[in-house]
């Protein structure tokens, strides 16, 4: 009976640590707002609150294709994770890598769970999943990269790292962050303009699945001081300025139109609330361009790209594979 007790107390422990509270806020039956292990005072309508146990998931490691050489894949946070594992983005993600990398590139695509999992955590799965490879190239997309810098503080780890290509990463966090974790207190209070077009904009954002409230954006706060990478790192940015002109129309035309459409959003957003000489109007919709340009010499910036091209955009992908020298001479 007393181990019986025990096993129950164990499995009733191990339920609670692998499933995080998922709120759903509705109005006549629709979901208009979702947040991740973090109940809110709301500042908007809604008549109720469906809340749900999200199970977590382990990190692994999806071989997408054996190869010669070893390209890593790691996404960033994916807010419609909640639904789906493996969603639009993330399959995006992969898609566009197989099409565009040499047939002697293997592909190996890091899935770890972006939302509620300590960044260290899930850094020390992918060292673990990645030791049998002796030579490796990583692609890290935005937060992907912050969980690449915690990864190169294994010198092991590191030193295998021939190239790693930080795409639209948030070295030093993006302004977004500081506005989804604005208290509610404030926004419901303040009547503002300015408060008006966050809230607005928060609203928006969320229920179109730009974003849930979640543990894990608070690695994207502005200002957030991370991991250095070692010197030794070859290393380059990808970097987003999202930006329409007659110039960037070609380019824009290469967009996912749903994301762009998105991103754009989000950029009016900065673009409203920031003074004309912020630093944060430059940027890839999500990401300002001087927080994706730090701690790498080389800065390669793509004009017109919004955040969501620098994962799945072609011509993008066709560059990284010259930076890693699968095509042409390489750097």
């Amino acid at each position: 009976m007393k181990r019986f007790i025990l096993v129950l107390f164990v499995l009733v422990v191990s339920t609670a640590l692998l499933s995080i509270p998922l709120y759903s806020y509705k109005l006549s039956g629709v979901v208009v707002f979702r947040s991740l292990g973090i109940k809110i005072k709301p500042f908007f309508e809604y008549d109720e609150v469906e809340v749900k146990d999200y199970f977590l998931f382990e990190p692994e490691l999806i071989t997408v294709r054996e190869g010669r050489k070893k390209l890593i894949l790691i996404h960033g946070i994916a807010p419609k994770e909640v639904d789906e594992k493996l969603g639009f983005y993330k399959k995006s993600m992969i898609d566009s890598f197989k099409e565009i990398m040499p047939d002697d590139v293997g592909i190996y695509f890091f899935l770890y769970p972006s939302l509620s999992v300590d960044l260290q955590y899930s850094s020390k799965k992918l060292i673990e999943l990645t030791d049998s490879f002796k030579e490796i190239y990583v692609y890290a997309h935005s937060m992907g990269g912050i969980l690449l810098r915690y990864a190169l503080q294994d010198k092991e780890f590191s030193r295998k790292v021939k190239m790693a290509i930080f795409a639209g990463t948030p070295h030093v966090g993006s302004p977004l962050a500081q506005l989804i974790f604005l208290k509610t207190s404030i926004l419901n209070f303040f009547t503002t303009p300015k408060v008006e077009l966050i809230k607005r904009a928060l609203l928006l954002a969320n229920f179109f699945n730009g974003y849930i409230l979640a543990p894990n954006y608070k690695y994207l706060i502005f200002g957030k001081k991370f991991p250095p990478i070692p010197d030794y790192v070859k290393r380059v940015n990808f970097v987003g300025k999202l930006e329409v002109s007659v110039e960037s129309i070609d380019d824009i035309l290469k967009s996912n139109p749903i994301y762009f459409t998105g991103l754009y959003f989000l950029k009016y957003i900065v673009d409203n609330i920031y003074p004309e000489d912020s630093i944060f109007l430059e940027n890839d919709g999500m990401v300002p361009v001087f927080s994706a340009t730090q701690d790498s010499d080389i800065n390669f910036i793509f004009y017109g790209a919004n955040h969501a091209d620098l994962a799945m955009r072609r011509d993008i992908i066709e560059k990284a594979a010259e930076f890693f020298g699968f095509i042409g001479e390489g750097v």
